[in-house]
């Protein structure tokens, strides 16, 4: 499908904590592997990837998250191809979008946009694209076009869609947006036919877009657009109203569409709507990690580092993490993130960062952390490479616990096995990369200088 005028805008500025305690505020669930070995964010980059050339894609985040972004792609063929926005900070999809649609605009007048949040599982698949080339159809007509999918469950953890007039291409005009509704509500639109799940997925002419937030959010486009040469000032910026794309477009436009969607599609924005989405045993069951049940149904059961036992239970949600377990009825297991800010308010480390953190090439578990120094154990899987990350004025030894390494440093590269060390001084990094068949496990010890 690639075409010299489409471009893909990937949101990956969310915080993420309704996955809690899976998902922290300094690691949200978009820069986990969910579903898979990859991370979300990667996943939907590759996806983009399928749909336009890499230089056509952009991604938005927060400047707190730039890190977490650069090791995302330290693994992939297009990483210096992606441009990256990064927002001073995060003031939801709305003023998300319109920094990224000026900004694609800039450099082309004619550009269709494809807008993918980072945190969502979709099938990539024939059917995905299908659906993909009518939207893109459609905009150039210069609808703004939505994906709604098929409910397939009275599910009252999704906004809704109402589809109106038929449109070109499977279209239909959008009637309005509903809010997440009750579950009575929630039954009546899954038997009405015209009722959709809310993807967060669109796809509009940047011209056109852009003509709408100068009209119906001038709030949002007046600062932006006014101090934009290519950046944004932060204290403009800080100023813009925080307000998604919904709320400040969408339910006032004349030009919004919504395609009919069949896709495979989870925003898996709690640990029901994950649950939902993975398939079960006979028992109905979802299990993940060291896990063992009895007499256990209709469960979600995840663990991270240990083994997990769970009897007698029915319609539970177990999260198992290095530091900290969750456990839930499941049908409210979408208050995790409840949790989470309780934590932050008490000033608990457990709501912001993980001990253990995971990656597509192997994790980093904190061990030991003083004034002084810190030490981290780091895992690489065969076959993949991680690099280090020491800062200035901080020296690092690396210790090689298990397996073989090859270290390649800006001097030159170093072979080692069991035992054998290294030192890193003042802030300098290296790749640490596992060219055998076996785990490699490192002790990375940081210490400050002086």
């Amino acid at each position: 499908m690639p075409e010299e005028n489409l471009y893909c805008l990937v949101l990956a500025g969310g915080r993420g904590t309704r996955l809690w305690p899976l998902s922290r505020e300094s690691m949200p669930k978009q820069f986990l592997g969910i579903s898979g070995d990859d991370s979300l964010l990667l996943g939907t980059l590759i996806r983009a990837a399928r749909l336009v050339a890499p230089e056509n894609i952009q991604v938005v985040l927060e400047e707190k998250q730039l890190p977490l972004i650069k090791r995302s792609l330290q693994s992939t063929d297009f990483s210096e191809k992606i441009k990256i926005i990064a927002e001073p900070v995060g003031r939801n999809t709305a003023p998300a979008i319109l920094l990224g649609t000026l900004g694609i605009a800039s450099g082309d007048e004619n550009a269709v946009i494809m807008v993918f949040p980072s945190d969502h599982v979709v099938g990539d698949d024939d059917n995905f694209h299908d659906h993909v080339r009518r939207a893109v159809s459609l905009a150039e007509d210069d609808y703004i076009v939505s994906f709604g999918i098929t409910p397939s469950a009275p599910e009252t953890g999704y906004g809704y869609i109402e589809g109106g007039e038929p449109l070109r291409d499977g279209g239909l005009r959008i009637k309005r947006f509903v809010e997440k509704p009750d579950a009575e509500t929630a039954s009546k639109y899954l038997l009405s036919g015209n009722f959709f799940w809310n993807s967060g997925m669109f796809v509009f002419r940047a011209r056109s877009m852009i003509e709408e937030y100068s009209t119906l959010c001038p709030e949002v486009y007046a600062p932006i657009h006014g101090t934009f040469h290519g950046e944004i000032d932060g204290d403009v910026y800080a100023g813009v109203p925080s307000i998604p794309l919904d709320r400040a477009v969408m339910e006032k436009t004349s030009r919004g569409a919504v395609i009919p969607s069949s896709f495979s599609w989870s925003d898996v924005g709690s640990w029901r709507l994950l649950y939902e989405f993975f398939p079960k045993d006979r028992e109905g069951n979802v299990l993940e990690g060291d896990a063992i049940l009895e007499d256990t149904e209709n469960s979600l059961v995840r663990s991270a580092s240990r083994l997990v036992c769970v009897n007698g239970l029915r319609n539970v949600a177990v999260i198992e993490t290095q530091d900290a377990v969750f456990v839930s009825d499941l049908d409210r297991s979408n208050e995790a993130g409840a949790f989470a800010e309780r934590l932050k308010r008490e000033g608990r480390e457990e709501a912001i960062r993980p001990t253990v953190v995971h990656y597509s090439w192997g994790s980093r578990e904190e061990v030991q952390k003083g004034e002084l120094s810190r030490v981290t154990k780091t895992t690489v899987f065969p076959g993949k490479s991680a690099r280090t990350e020491n800062i200035p004025s901080e020296n690092l030894r690396l210790l090689v616990l298990e397996g073989k390494a090859l270290i390649i440093g800006e001097e030159g590269s170093d072979k080692l096995g069991p035992g054998q060390t290294v030192l890193l001084e003042d802030g300098a990094n290296c790749a640490v990369e596992n060219k055998t068949d076996d785990i490699l496990i490192i002790l990375e010890v940081f210490s400050t200088v002086g």
